[in-house]
């Protein structure tokens, strides 16, 4: 990229790239329904990916073209690695859902209950999902599963 003395050419066309750039972002982040940690994970990573992009294309003296790549494809990833913390969220309310309708210490018997017990150091546990593994929890609905059934 050439620049005239005198002239704040490649200025002028960094911020138009970097403008660009920012309204590219806000375009992947706004059209779609997405969940809080998609937003900011969109946000985050275009911010972080212009910065790397902008340095990076500073080595090659195309500093607005590597910022608006870098921030494009920051974006893209933020946004993936977000939409999967807002689905893990998702699953573990949906888990914890079920827990607050099922009371396993009914479905466990006499044993599961010591045992599980011993292994939380306590004598008295009223909601037995919180002392739980996702494991046992599993099984127990299985269990009552196939006793009603038949």
């Amino acid at each position: 990229m050439k620049t005239i003395p005198g002239k704040n050419t490649g200025l002028k066309r960094q911020l138009w790239i970097a403008f660009g750039a920012g309204a590219l972002c806000v375009g992947l982040v706004g059209c779609a329904s997405s969940g809080y940690h998609e937003r900011r994970g969109a946000a985050a990573g275009a911010t972080a990916g212009a910065i790397i992009g902008g340095i990076i294309g500073h080595q090659s003296g195309e500093e607005g073209e590597g910022a608006a790549i870098g921030a494009a494809a920051g974006a893209m990833i933020g946004r993936e690695a977000g939409r999967a913390k807002d689905e893990a969220d998702y699953r573990t309310e949906s888990e914890r859902d079920v827990d607050r309708a099922v009371d396993y210490g009914d479905l466990m018997t006499d044993a599961e209950k010591e045992r599980v017990r011993a292994r939380a150091d306590k004598d008295i546990i009223v909601d037995w999902s919180a002392y739980l593994t996702p494991d046992e929890k599993r099984k127990l609905m299985d269990r009552a599963g196939s006793s009603v059934g038949g």
